[in-house]
């Protein structure tokens, strides 16, 4: 944290003839060879004649500390999952040491996560910072990679058997609409197939399944079905009416009513 000065010893002239004496002023600098150390020294010289006549003479040595810090062990690149059931993880590191030729260098981390803190889900960039006192600086940069694998949740009704509603081949029928869940916030529950709540289901099996996705793409389903039965009879109308006819070889039989008519609640009867 500093380095060795030499410089050309100070020298006096004076009026009279005589010996002069230059002397360092006590307290002030050191000696050219000695070893200076960052910043400034004040170096102060004194000249005495035989007279006691005395003048001074001041200059400065200024040693500068251009060398940066130094940073061992910066950490590399991290990736985590999220912890169980959370949108978050836990993570730590061995953090890094700073050093420099100087005394009091500082180390600083931005943003300020230390090791066990808490990441989010994304990639958080990560910077150390070590600045000496003369203000020199070096960083290290490392990044956070925390990955949201957790699949969401889904749970379906019961499959669900119900008969037609009278005089209908189908049947409105009303469910719990399931919505999912996930470790993340708002994941997107969508039908794929079948009816949604309050529909009119055909007679028949109708397959109802729905998907959650939350934001990284985690995908789950769930199926459940819903069966209309038909237990209601068809129908016959303008059944004709009793005939009575004699046995004469002649006879004719009358058509007095026109043909039976069938009805069901769902067509193809």
């Amino acid at each position: 944290c500093g380095r060795s000065v030499s410089y050309a010893a100070p020298t006096a002239t004076d009026n009279c003839t005589g010996m002069l004496t230059i002397l360092k002023v006590d307290g002030t600098g050191l000696m050219s060879g000695d070893f200076f150390p960052v910043g400034t020294t004040l170096q102060k010289f004194e000249t005495t004649d035989e007279c006691g006549n005395t003048s001074t003479c001041m200059f400065n040595v200024v040693v500068i500390d251009n060398e940066l810090p130094i940073i061992t062990g910066c950490p590399t690149n991290i990736v985590k999952s999220t912890d169980p059931g959370l949108c978050t993880a836990l993570v730590t590191w061995v953090a890094p040491t700073a050093s420099d030729n100087c005394p009091g260098v500082s180390l600083s981390l931005s943003p300020n996560l230390p090791p066990g803190s808490i990441f989010p889900k994304g990639t958080t960039n990560m910077t150390y910072t070590a600045t000496d006192v003369s203000g020199n600086i070096a960083v290290c940069n490392f990044s956070v990679t925390v990955n949201d694998n957790e699949l969401p949740q889904i749970t379906c009704p019961a499959n669900i058997v119900v008969n037609a509603d009278a005089g209908q081949c189908s049947a409105v029928v009303t469910y719990t609409t399931p919505v999912g869940t996930d470790n993340c916030p708002s994941p997107m529950t969508t039908q794929t197939t079948g009816l949604p709540s309050g529909a009119a289901f055909p007679v028949g099996l109708t397959t109802n399944t729905f998907k959650v996705t939350d934001g990284s793409t985690n995908m789950a389903t769930c199926s459940f079905t819903v069966t209309v039965n038909d237990n209601q009879n068809p129908v016959i109308t303008d059944c004709p009416d009793d005939i009575t006819v004699s046995c004469a070889a002649d006879s004719t039989i009358a058509n007095t009513g026109g043909p039976a008519i069938a009805t069901d609640n769902c067509p193809g009867v």
